[in-house]
């Protein structure tokens, strides 16, 4: 699944890529307060597995996501989680039948901020390379997870360091995250505040051998 994933790459910068800039090793970046669409598609067979609004609080390390209504494969609760890193918790929250589940995470690494070790590769046009209204200049980012055993690569804008997308992979799962209608605020900082329904909520310990983390997340809806 990796390999697929490294052609899948391949294949995206030949295919929106119209002019590659001599890359000078810039320096790592923080992304902006975020607001947005994520999108989730597994790669090997084509599936959405799932897509929503979120808003992220790069300061404090806050990433709430609801998955939206009209991912319309869903079968079951909509997912809505809130997830904070540096506390190292994620809750599953459930507002239709007000329930609510608290799980360690057991990375910090996340498709919407680019990882500590992440190793710049090249720098890049998207567009137009001769009509500045027509282009994006992105970094191309790629490194691992040593807690998940993952690879990834990312791709954030030039400047505000915007994470545009992410493939990642492991044994278990190629995924693609894509970032859209992106608004560099949070303009409801409320919605990182937990439901009532879910204060005092004891930590679940998770099954044997399972390690939660965003990915995993995102692979099992």
């Amino acid at each position: 699944m990796q390999a697929f994933a490294v052609a899948s790459l391949s294949i995206w910068l030949c295919l929106g890529a119209t002019t590659l800039a001599e890359s000078h090793g810039p320096q790592h970046c923080t992304s902006p307060n975020m607001t947005g669409v994520l999108t989730v598609l597994a790669l090997t067979g084509g599936e959405i597995k799932a897509t929503g609004h979120y808003s992220y609080d790069s300061t404090d390390k806050k990433l709430r996501f609801t998955e939206s209504e009209m991912h319309l494969n869903k079968t079951e609760h909509l997912e809505d989680y809130l997830m904070l890193f540096e506390e190292g918790v994620f809750y599953d929250i459930d507002m239709k039948n007000q329930s609510c589940k608290k799980m360690s995470l057991h990375s910090h690494a996340h498709a919407l901020e680019l990882p500590a070790g992440a190793a710049h590769q090249v720098e890049l046009f998207l567009g137009s390379d001769t009509v500045q209204e027509e282009n994006i200049k992105v970094n191309i980012w790629t490194g691992s997870v040593p807690e998940t055993k993952g690879q990834y690569f990312l791709s954030t804008s030039v400047g505000e360091c915007l994470p545009l997308s992410t493939f990642y992979s492991t044994d278990s799962m190629t995924l693609l995250f894509s970032n859209s209608e992106v608004v560099t605020e949070v303009k409801d900082p409320e919605v990182f505040n937990l439901p009532s329904f879910c204060k005092g909520v004891e930590l679940e310990e998770a099954p044997e051998g399972q390690k939660n983390d965003f990915f995993s997340l995102f692979n099992s809806v």
